[in-house]
């Protein structure tokens, strides 16, 4: 690929008239356009995406930030994010953060790049950002909502996720199912436990949350509550906990049956075996598309669906 400058010098003329050829503007000949117009083809030349942007006013680059840490499912989440974007013609770049200050630094930077957009994973809920920090552009939150102007959530009905596990482990013939879910502090957690507690208080049954942060904790909860199925946060968790049972002594599924949540590519890859329940990624990238393109959409987005694989069996 050659740049501009050197362009011009093969075609014998300025940067200007180069510019003029490429833009399809006046003041140069037709002979001279098609001249520069077949050397450009014949030597590869791109225009720079940012001195593009800077000739004709358009935006087209997206800012996308997510944890350091946290597990694959933040970068699985990104990366559908970034196809749908790629394919409507922008530009994705992504920042990993390490904490709020840091979270802030790539903000900063991506609004004095002037983004088009932004794409955020929040250090926390309720992060509220500034007019200054997201400069009038739209701002999509995942997972957790952030409050500011021009900032759009977009993210599925967490209590359904809940739900939907209820309801599939209960028509396996599980009466007593306990949630595991960790110590932080989320909105997606607490609507998934709280989506969890409705339907087993419908059901009839006596729904059970417990925090596990070490196997040692998912030992002691599981022993307490006597679960024939634990219903976890997510899949991360649910390996935690197989493997956990599996150093106690208890067979999964047949002493006890585990289900996870998101089935994000690669820790499906990685964990093929796991029943859990699919995180409509798809859709929650199509959704920060719609946002950034101006189209009026509101509310959850997307169904989460029960993936069965082989750490739940019937009771």
């Amino acid at each position: 690929m050659i740049s501009s400058l050197e362009l011009a010098r093969l075609c014998g003329v300025s940067q200007g008239t180069v510019d003029r050829a490429l833009h399809d503007r006046p003041g140069i000949s037709a002979a001279t356009r098609e001249r520069i117009l077949k050397t450009a083809a014949r030597r590869g030349y791109r225009p720079h995406p940012v001195a593009r942007e800077l000739l004709d006013g358009t935006r087209t680059l997206v800012g996308a930030l997510a944890p350091a840490e946290g597990g694959i499912f933040f970068l699985d989440l990104m990366n559908e994010v970034r196809r749908a974007l790629v394919r409507d013609g922008l530009r994705f770049y992504l920042y990993l953060f390490s904490d709020e200050t840091d979270f802030f630094r790539g903000l900063d930077d991506f609004t004095a790049r002037r983004c088009a957009a932004l794409v955020a994973v929040p250090p926390r809920e309720g992060l509220r950002l500034s007019a200054r920090q997201t400069a009038g552009r739209p701002v999509v939150s995942l997972l957790s909502p952030c409050r500011g102007a021009s900032v759009h959530l977009a993210a599925p009905d967490e209590t359904e996720a809940g739900r939907l596990a209820v309801e599939y482990l209960w028509g396996r013939g599980h009466r007593r199912i306990l949630h595991l879910t960790y110590h932080r502090r989320s909105t997606a957690m607490r609507e998934r436990a709280e989506g969890y507690r409705r339907a087993m208080v419908k059901k009839g049954g006596a729904p059970s949350v417990r925090k596990a942060a070490e196997e040692a904790d998912i030992v002691r909860a599981v022993a307490a509550g006597r679960p024939s199925a634990v219903f976890c946060h997510n899949d991360w968790l649910a390996l935690k906990t197989i493997r956990a049972l599996n150093h106690a002594g208890c067979r999964v599924p047949e002493d006890i049956s585990v289900l996870g949540v998101d089935n994000s590519p690669t820790f499906a890859r990685l964990c093929p075996d796991i029943s859990t329940l699919q995180y409509p990624m798809t859709a929650v990238a199509e959704r920060c598309l719609d946002f950034i393109r101006g189209k009026p959409c509101a509310g959850p987005v997307g169904r989460y669906q029960i993936v069965e694989r082989r750490t739940v069996v019937t009771k």
